[in-house]
């Protein structure tokens, strides 16, 4: 006979189950985060906090550098060739960026269009975006070579000019140059932008203001351009940012001449830390204009949040 056996009428007694413990959410988070961590940490957060800080030292290449507090800043802003850095970077800025905007608009309307062998024209006109940016510097500066470039012998049998045109060694014309050839390789950016912001739009708007006697200018401007007033934002802040921080178009075509009349910071930067080995000078250049993309990347980011909240 069994004497664990309960008497007649009595039920089993209810044993509680243990219950797995389980790790809380916020350290598994922790653990899936630790490689993207790690590798932020040792590509992108060493390198910047080390260059800033190298900004306020005396440092040279093979020497190590002492604490020298604005010095740097001190010289850079008595400097000439910094403050001519400084504005050649704001003039392409503002005039590539503008000028990309006004074309992608127009380029992206005109392949928005019905036409025959649209996706062609258009894996044509997105090709740009995809050349490597020294090829695409190395094949500007083959087009504008005083001596042998393509465009200079066009030039001379076309008989528009009687004497060599110094594309990249005239001062007055060389930065023009570099523009061009920026408007070229960052067109297809805004174009591919504006060519899904189009898309997005609902024909039905554009319809009901055709039907109420809307003419195309004025369907334009009172419905396709505010549609797209989040896309046109973001893509000028991302361009923006991309042409002030541009190195190899000005590096390859110009190298900053002549005479630094074309240089831009980045350039300008390279030529104080690795041309002239004056590493902390040349952070200098570049620590100084870290407030301004600061800016420009809390504005894309509320821009960014804005549009998401809507």
């Amino acid at each position: 006979m069994a004497t664990n056996a309960l008497p007649e009428g009595f039920s089993s007694p209810i044993v509680p189950r243990k219950r797995k413990r389980h790790r809380p959410d916020w350290i598994m988070a922790y653990i899936f985060l630790a490689p993207a961590a790690a590798i932020f940490a040792a590509f992108i957060a060493y390198p910047l906090i080390d260059g800033i800080s190298t900004g306020f030292t005396d440092r040279m290449i093979a020497r190590g550098g002492h604490f020298s507090g604005l010095e740097n800043f001190i010289t850079l802003l008595s400097d000439a060739t910094f403050r001519g850095a400084a504005l050649n970077s704001l003039y392409l800025t503002v005039g590539t960026v503008a000028l990309k905007l006004v074309l992608g608009l127009a380029m992206a309307v005109l392949l928005s269009q019905p036409m025959p062998a649209r996706g062609l024209i258009r894996a044509l006109a997105f090709l740009p975006w995809a050349v490597p940016g020294m090829i695409a510097s190395l094949s500007w500066k083959w087009i504008f070579d005083e001596q042998s470039g393509v465009l200079e012998y066009l030039v001379m049998q076309l008989g528009l000019s009687d004497r060599p045109v110094y594309w990249l060694s005239d001062p007055s014309i060389a930065l023009f140059v570099v523009a061009i050839a920026m408007v070229w390789q960052g067109l297809p950016f805004f174009t591919m932008m504006f060519v899904a912001a189009l898309a997005s739009i609902p024909p039905d708007l554009n319809e009901a203001a055709a039907i109420d006697g809307a003419g195309t200018v004025r369907r334009f401007f009172r419905i396709t351009l505010p549609q797209m007033r989040g896309v046109i934002a973001v893509t000028v802040m991302l361009s923006t940012i991309w042409t002030f921080n541009s190195f190899e178009m000005v590096y390859v075509l110009t190298g900053g001449g002549p005479a630094g009349r074309t240089h831009i910071l980045p350039t300008l930067a390279y030529e104080y830390a690795i041309t002239q080995s004056q590493l902390g000078l040349g952070s200098a250049v570049i620590v100084s204009v870290i407030p301004v993309f600061l800016i420009l990347i809390v504005l894309l980011t509320q821009r960014m949040l804005r549009d998401q909240n809507a």
